[in-house]
């Protein structure tokens, strides 16, 4: 009976690891990141933008955590990430704003991402424009 317990209860701690795994970006993302830009595709840079938020210890919309953002975008990319503003525009949910920008084959190529939050507040991809 001990060891069918000792069982159950090693069995559930690694599911609950396996369920709590962050999103873990690769080069790949990356590549999607700057190909959805560069074609204006909104529907790829939402996807990876969402991994990206995922990928973060928390997704709470804070200024902090749009700066972990920008960071994660800039480190793991090597692409120029910077926060224009959080929570500056007043729309209802507002919004904030970041800038993407990398040289791209015909010169510099840069895009800004509207980052909002949901109703529990965790960052959300929103919109993007030039």
């Amino acid at each position: 009976m001990r060891k069918k317990n000792i069982l159950f209860f090693t069995m559930a701690g690694l599911l609950i690891l396996a369920a709590c795994k962050k999103e873990k970006i690769d080069q790949a993302d990356c590549q999607r990141l700057q190909n959805g830009i560069t074609t204006a595709n909104k529907e790829e840079v939402k996807s990876v933008i969402t991994k990206f938020i995922s990928s973060l210890p928390s997704q709470t919309y804070s200024e902090q955590n749009l700066n972990k953002l920008v960071s994660i975008i800039r480190q793991q990319c090597g692409t120029g990430a910077t926060v224009l503003c959080f929570d500056c525009i007043k729309t209802l949910p507002s919004q904030s704003e970041i800038r993407i920008s990398y040289f791209g084959t015909a010169g510099p190529v840069e895009m800004t991402v509207d980052i909002s939050y949901t109703i529990s507040n965790k960052m959300v991809f929103l919109n993007m424009h030039d």
